[in-house]
């Protein structure tokens, strides 16, 4: 069961909720899920890693497996951290934590 933090931001008058734990959405579409929550910087940096390891698989056939196995690890180390991402970006812009269930 994941567990969910509530981030509020005081001038804003706005409370956003925050999963922890892994994130599909993170895992399955990258940058592009980082757009949606507005971290520009995450995606940009998402779309340069996607680019590189993309890029890897131009070499030849090894190098494709190799590529493809980066991409599989890439996505599920974004996964994993992507929640994390989301609240740190949140806190920068001046969300504070409510409550956590």
């Amino acid at each position: 069961m994941t567990e969910r933090i509530f981030l509020r931001h005081p001038v804003k008058d706005e409370t956003v909720e925050v999963r922890t734990g892994f994130s599909w959405a993170a895992c399955l579409l990258g940058f592009v899920w980082a757009l949606m929550k507005r971290m520009w910087l995450v995606a940009l940096l998402l779309l340069a890693a996607d680019l590189a390891i993309g890029l890897i698989g131009f070499a030849g056939v090894t190098a494709d497996v190799i590529s493809l196995l980066l991409s599989i690890v890439f996505a599920a180390y974004c996964g994993m951290r992507g929640n994390q991402w989301y609240r740190r970006d949140l806190e920068r812009k001046g969300y504070v934590v409510l409550s956590q269930t």
